[in-house]
């Protein structure tokens, strides 16, 4: 019956196409010769509101689907060569032919201007200089004034509510997903035009084959042999402060390379501009081992979602090396380098509170904590994406020194940390695809492997009630050492029957790890090692036999996909030392449906509909104790994690950039069955012992997203909503009480950019959110936080800038107010900009929010940087 109520609910988005109608014909001339390139204008009977359009072809053949519930339409052939003709139709499909009489008309003298947005095929492209802000400097910046297109913290682009699957500069992809460095780096005056390539299928041998619906960036620039980028130097106090950015780029067609050195002690995150930022082979990967598995660690306190330069106390260098060239026969050679170094210190206060039915459970912690990452990263690609052949071989490695200290106060006693977490890794990624004959044959392959040894020591001893009963430990030093080895490889091939492209891929994967530990106690001056039970000798293995056929089928504006991957599964774990293991082998089947439909030129729907079953990552369990914090001792020895789950989704799409005005909305609902449960039996002292248990539960999940943004040229203005809501339900067991969790997350967010005078511009943003936790159907706690942004931009005179940043937050009863000041003088002629900017004026010194969990609320309050005044130099290529 779940089953049922979940596919009616998946074909819910497509019952919009039975009141669709299409128009088709042809526009000839009176002397019956075929007419191209003529606007097809089609509008609600009396009405001016576009609705759907159409351009003829070559053969003088248009064609348009139309949505609407009027009982006629008005249509409209129009050319500046031709005189208009327009009909009022009824609301049928139907062939419908205009028969334009030439006249030439006399047009008064005018401006050729291109306009704003643009749209040709299944490409939009944004004009930048319509967009562009005189106190903008990077593309980034020019990005989120563009409607249908947002930009978050961490830099990721989203368009239509979801992320792109590319980043192109003129149709390279030079980054390989880690766009921050160019988005944030390159000078907006150097891109003439964004283009959005909706529905870009990257592989272009699968172009017709394999629908794609995640759509890619390109950036269109102004000159052939572009060389562009930042320099910029700054200092401050206090305390003494610097900031040094220097990041050339040049782009040629047959060559690319963007070159960056930073650092700074002011706050800013310069290591997340490497962050990959798109899910590329998302499905491929979905199997591998997780890369740097953090199985230790100390407690941190939790990044708030809050402007990082106001809390974030650092001293980061980041180097950064990135080419691209083509070389013969269409290949391309790609290399990324990347160092960083980062050190960073965390002052906070937390307030953790765990609710169950009976009782209500409360821990004050005072953290301060030395965070370093010290890591070197590098990928090497050669591609070749042509029509008749595809091939991508990316060799990565990986190598990192990361260490960790903290003092941390618990309802005032002292503890100490020290984690040691250096993380070293090897892989390599093949993929290849042929034709042969009228078929396609592909190949891929990837092999990794890693080496994590890991130490943590905590001052003084946790746990002695079960460590060492009646006696105190000084401290303790948990060892760990994890190796793992992956290697997947597959052979299929595509073929076409009676309009249906069909996927069949054969392959092999298979994961062997071993994972050491020990644990030790110190006494005086001596260490002693735990007993058995708080050790670990655990040799794994995983593998995976697999059948994946895909299947896609395409007709006009209609795509129907779907893929049944059917696979054998053989997972065994032995710990010789605690005689315990476990053998598991399953046959999996998880089935997935999907259709996209456009409706019209500006509407679009797609629904889908999975059911998955995943078996346990190796990682999490162990048969011996670990101590993977100071109040988190942990064993998994219950039989393998299985989850069983249903997942449906749909999408509504409406852009229209005649009009500039877009819009979006996301539903994603899931059902999982779990066949464990995980208990948490909580000390007085606030310690855990995370014990996993055999005792299937299930857990819901429902997420709705929406944003509209729209584009007024006349004013210059961009406003914009989004919305979310999100709602989880499921069991929990906390000290051995086990009951129902629920959490509600509601998110609003309202935004306008617009121009008040030809010298003034302002923005305005809100964020208001509602947090609310259940148990057991009782509401234990409700959390609101109201967030208000305003900013003012003022060009006194030409070539000085004047900026002031205000920001407000309340949660609960707290209250912050920040104000910033940013002066700014342009040399234009040199490209200078000279710079003095004073952050957080009124000298806000802390900052508090909240985090929600099943059954846990974590109120922080962060430690901020104090008021501070800078002055920079920056200089555009």
């Amino acid at each position: 019956m779940r089953l049922i109520w979940l596919v009616s609910l998946f074909l819910l988005p497509l019952q919009v196409l039975f009141g669709q109608v299409t128009l088709e014909g042809r526009v000839v001339s009176t002397q019956g010769e075929a007419l191209h390139n003529i606007n097809i204008l089609i509008y609600p009977k009396g009405r001016d509101v576009l609705i759907a359009y159409a351009v003829s072809d070559t053969q003088g053949r248009w064609q348009a689907s139309v949505s609407s519930a009027a009982d006629s339409l008005d249509v409209e052939a129009s050319s500046i060569h031709y005189r208009n003709e327009r009909l009022r139709l009824a609301n049928r499909s139907q062939n419908v032919v205009f028969e334009l009489v030439y006249e030439v008309k006399e047009l008064s003298t005018f401006t050729i201007k291109a306009p704003d947005i643009e749209r040709r095929g299944d490409t939009i492209s944004y004009l930048v200089s319509s967009f562009a802000r005189e106190h903008n400097r990077s593309i980034a910046e020019v990005l989120q004034n563009m409607p249908g297109i947002e930009v978050e913290p961490s830099g990721r682009i989203l368009y239509q509510g979801e992320p792109i699957n590319r980043f192109y500069v003129e149709g390279l992809d030079l980054m390989g997903g880690r766009y921050g460095m160019v988005s944030n780096n390159m000078p907006h005056r150097s891109v003439a035009a964004v283009e959005i390539l909706e529905n870009l299928q990257p592989i272009r041998i699968l172009e017709e084959r394999v629908p794609y619906y995640q759509a890619a960036l390109n950036l269109k620039l102004k000159r052939e042999i572009t060389t562009t980028g930042t320099s910029k130097l700054g200092t401050g106090l206090s305390p003494l402060l610097w900031d040094a950015n220097i990041t050339p780029m040049t782009f040629t067609k047959q060559f690319q390379v963007v070159n960056s050195y930073q650092a700074n002690n002011a706050g800013k995150d310069a290591a997340k501009q490497l962050t990959a930022l798109t899910l590329q082979d998302m499905r491929r990967s979905m199997d591998r081992p997780r890369e740097n598995p953090g199985i230790l660690g100390i407690q941190t306190i939790a990044p708030p979602d809050f402007n990082e330069n106001r809390y974030l106390d650092n001293n980061i260098h980041l180097l950064n090396s990135n080419a691209l060239l083509r070389l013969s026969n269409d290949f391309q050679l790609r290399a990324n380098l990347y160092y960083i170094n980062d050190s960073q210190r965390q002052q906070g206060l937390s307030y953790r509170t765990l609710y169950s039915p009976a009782d209500t459970l409360f821990f004050a912690e005072s953290i301060e904590n030395r965070l370093h990452d010290n890591y070197l990263q590098g990928e090497f690609t050669l591609n070749r994406n042509v029509k008749d052949n595809y091939l991508d071989n990316k060799l990565k490695f990986n190598t990192r020194w990361d260490s960790r200290r903290g003092q941390l106060s618990l309802n005032g006693e002292d503890i100490n940390q020290m984690l040691k977490h250096p993380f070293r890794n090897l892989s390599n990624d093949l993929r290849s695809i042929k034709p042969v004959g009228k078929h396609l044959v592909e190949f891929m392959s990837f092999v990794s492997y890693d080496h994590s040894p890991q130490k943590l020591q905590v001052s003084p001893g946790r746990f002695e009630q079960v460590l060492s009963p009646g006696n105190e430990i000084e401290s303790l030093r948990q060892e760990l050492d994890l190796s793992r080895f992956f290697a997947d490889h597959s052979a299929g091939f595509t073929f076409g029957w009676k309009g249906i492209s069909i996927s069949p891929r054969l392959g092999f994967s298979y994961r062997s790890q071993q994972l050491e530990s020990r644990l030790f106690q110190q006494h005086g001056e001596q260490w002693a090692e735990s007993a058995e039970a708080f050790a670990n000798h655990l040799d794994g293995s995983h593998a995976r036999t697999y059948l994946q056929t895909e299947m896609s089928y395409r007709k006009n504006d209609l795509t129907l996909s779907a893929g049944l991957p059917l696979s054998w599964q053989h997972l065994s774990l032995n710990d010789e030392t605690l005689a315990q293991g476990q053998q598991l082998s399953r046959l999996l089947v998880d089935p997935r449906l999907s259709a996209d439909y456009r409706i019209s030129g500006f509407w679009r729907v797609r629904g889908s509909w999975n059911y998955s079953t995943s078996l346990g990552d190796m990682d999490g369990v162990h048969y011996g104790y670990i101590l993977k914090n100071h109040r988190s001792l942990q064993q998994n020895a219950a039989p393998l994690s299985e989850t069983k789950r249903h997942n449906l989704s749909a999408f509504v799409s409406y852009r229209n950039p005649i009009t500039s005005f877009f819009n979006s909305l996301n539903y994603f609902y899931s059902i999982s069955d779990y066949n464990l449960m995980y208990s948490n039996q909580v000390q007085a002292d606030g310690t855990t012992i995370l014990q996993a248990l055999e005792m299937p539960n299930t857990g819901y999940s429902h997420n709705l997203s929406g944003q509209t943004s729209k584009y007024f040229s006349a004013a210059k203005s961009t406003v914009s909503f989004r919305a979310s809501y999100s709602h989880n339900r499921r069991q929990s067991l906390l000290n051995q009480q086990q009951f129902e969790t629920s959490n509600q997350f509601i998110n609003l967010s309202p935004q306008i950019n617009t121009r008040i005078t030809e010298w003034l511009r302002g923005e305005y943003r809100a964020n208001l959110s509602y947090i609310q936790t259940y148990i057991d159907s009782n509401r234990s706690s409700n959390i609101s936080m109201l967030r208000h942004f305003v900013d003012f931009h003022a060009f006194p005179r030409s070539g000085h800038y004047l900026g002031l940043t205000t920001e407000y937050y309340r949660h609960r009863n707290n209250e912050n107010v920040f104000v910033d000041l940013l002066y700014r003088y342009t040399i234009r002629k040199h490209r200078v900009d000279i710079e003095a900017r004073w952050l957080n004026i009124l000298n806000t010194d802390n900052y508090t929010t909240f985090q929600a969990s099943a059954f846990s609320v974590t109120e922080t309050t962060y430690i901020l940087r104090p008021s501070q005044v800078f002055l920079s130099v920056r200089f555009s290529f």
